[in-house]
This record gives C-alpha cells, structure tokens and sequence, in this order.
C-alpha cells in the first residue's frame, strides 16, 4: 500500500506540474497574439495599454500557478476527503461506513479506487482482527476468572486439609499417648505399680535369647513373703495388700539399672538381673531379706514384722542353649528349699551340679 500511495502522490504531483504547464500556454497565448496585434500599432506606446498589459501577464501567471491546484482539488480531493474520513473513522473503532466504490473492475486502472479498495480490504482486516483480539481478550478473562475460582476452591480445600491433618496429628497424639498407657498398664500390676507377670515373663525370654547371642550371665530371683495367709486372716485383705505394695517398694528400691522387679503372683516376686553372677545375685537377695525384715509394716495401728524367702537361679555365660523355663524351675525349686528349711533365708540352685544350698 505504502508504494500505491507513492506513486499517487507522484502522478499527483506530475499532473499539477502538467496542468500549470497547459494552464500557462493556454493563458499565455491571447497574451502573445496581444502584444503582437499591438506591437506596430500606436498602442504599443499607450502608457495604460502597458500596464493592462502587465496586469494581464500577471494574472495569466497567476492563474497558471493556482488552477492546477484547484483542478487536482476539484479531481481527487473529494476521494482523498474520503479516505481521511475513513481513516479517521476506523481511528475511532467504526469500521461500518466504508468507502463508496463502484463495481470492481479487472480493467479498473485509477490509483486513487484502488487505493480507496485496498482502504476498505484495510478496514475490513482491522475490524477482524480488532474482533479476534476482543473475543480472545473475553476467553482469557474468561480463564482468568475460571482460575481464580479454581484457586480459591483449592485454598478452601487445602485450608480443610490443613484443619484435618492437624486434627489426624492431634489424634494420632491422643492414640500415642493412649496406647502408650495401655501399654504400661498392661505391664504394670495394679496393686504394686511394678511390672506384672506378663511384662516379666515376656522380659525374660528376651534377655535369654540376647544371652545366647551375647554369652551373658543372667541371675532370677524369686521372692515369697512367708505366712502371708496368717497376715490376711489377722488383718484383712486390705492388711494384705498394704505388706504387699510396701514390700514392692523394697524390692523396686534394691533394683538396679537393668534389673526389672516384678509381682508374678499374688504374694510372689521375681528379680530379673542381666549380666549378674552368682554371688552378686547373692548378696542383692541378701540386701532385700534384711531390709524387709527390718521393715515394721502398719496394720489397724500395730507394726507387723514380715519375713521373705528367696530363691536364686544364675545362668552361666557357657550355657548357650537355656530357656526361660528352666531358669524359672528351678530359682523355684530354691524357693521351696528356703520354704522347706525354716522360711526367713536365700537359697540358691546350682545348675552345674544341679544340687541347691541355702546361703542365708
């Protein structure tokens, strides 16, 4: 389009140049047959014949230098009133008023239609494109608000999330706490607050396998109070289970880093205690029946006496193939030996010559 426009500024110009040019002879030729008509006459020599000369001259030159102009105006200046105003017009967003053209023509060889088609083809392609960029600015706003409402869906439900898995830890906290406590209450007897059979027994097997995996000594005591039937007869059971939840706490106190007390019946004890010889397990037992026999338990407001017996079992560290049920027997066995042979005393099993001596 740039190069149409060029070329009809030029014939523009070219043309005003042609039209001055033909204004000029056209206007210059009464001028000449003037001044040759008068030349030899006696007007040639009339002072007002020459200036009505002069005049004349230089309105036929100006008039040669103004018509073209007026004639290019009269010829195109409508059409290129219509172009601006179509320009403007499509300036201003209205691309419905286009310009007035007569039917196509392939032979159709006026710049100025042309350039007034390709114009409205401009017109037309701006209107179009005006209207992708609208429809496409409507669907990204469009998408933008579908976005936004996705977001805030998802930041509600990341929000809830959140709530949930901060209510699920909360809980899971709870049932830690909860299962923790069942735990210890399921190992734990009631009465004495050590641990229980169960707890013991299950201690037990495990620190006999580490003892075969390690060849570990490992000692058991077995602790029975002794007449505790004559106690609930004189006392009541509420006599009973005061000797029993004190004598607990003897026992508890003696016990070592590593060693579990527990109650495994209902007037019996047992000492486990890892890595023990036998004359350690010894001396423990020992250290236990004096401070109990020393202990004045208070009962409806009368200090009783309670004695204990005790009976011991240690595991060597060669024997690497026991089982729980075997050191159990027999620190049980020394048991009843202590039982059978005055109460008040420690016994001990020797597993070597399987014979048992009662130490204290």
């Amino acid at each position: 389009m740039n190069a149409v426009v060029i070329t009809i500024l030029l014939e523009v110009i070219l043309l005003v140049n042609k039209l001055r040019l033909i204004f000029l002879f056209i206007l210059l030729i009464p001028q000449g047959v003037m001044f040759g008509m008068a030349y030899d006459s006696s007007l040639a020599s009339n002072k007002f014949f020459s200036q009505i000369e002069a005049v004349s001259l230089a309105s036929a030159l100006i008039l040669a230098m103004i018509m073209p102009s007026i004639t290019v105006q009269w010829l195109v200046g409508k059409s290129l009133d219509s172009m601006r105003q179509l320009c403007y017009q499509v300036k201003q967003g209205n691309y419905r008023e286009l310009l007035s053209l007569p039917n196509e023509s392939r032979n159709e060889e006026d710049d100025i239609i042309i350039l007034m088609r390709d114009m409205n083809w401009m017109a037309r392609q701006i209107e179009i494109r005006e209207r992708d960029l609208r429809h496409a600015a409507d669907e990204l706003w469009q998408s933008r608000n579908y976005m936004d409402e996705q977001n805030k869906i998802l930041l509600s439900v990341n929000t809830e999330l959140m709530s949930v898995q901060e209510r699920l830890k909360e809980r899971t906290i709870q049932l830690e706490i909860s299962c923790s406590r069942m735990q210890v209450m399921a190992m734990t007897d009631p009465l004495t607050a050590i641990a229980n059979r169960r707890c013991f027994f299950e201690t037990l097997e495990r620190q006999i396998t580490e003892l075969v995996c390690n060849y570990r000594h490992i000692s058991l005591l077995i602790i029975d109070i002794d007449f505790f039937k004559k106690i609930n007869d004189t006392y009541g059971h509420q006599g009973g289970d005061t000797v029993l939840f004190e004598l607990a706490q003897i026992i508890q106190k003696n016990a070592r880093e590593g060693d579990l007390a527990a109650r495994i019946g209902g007037e019996e004890y047992a000492m486990l205690l890892p890595g023990t010889l036998a004359e350690q397990a010894v001396s423990i037992a020992s250290r236990i029946q004096i401070e109990i026999g020393k202990h004045k338990f208070l009962l409806d407001g009368t200090q009783v006496a309670v004695t204990v017996s005790i009976g011991i079992c240690t595991l060597p560290q060669s024997l690497y193939c026991f089982d729980r049920e075997k050191i159990y027997y027999y620190a049980d066995q020394a048991l009843y030996y202590s039982k059978h042979n005055g109460r008040n005393g420690v016994s001990i099993y020797d597993i070597n010559t399987h014979s048992i001596t009662k130490v204290a």
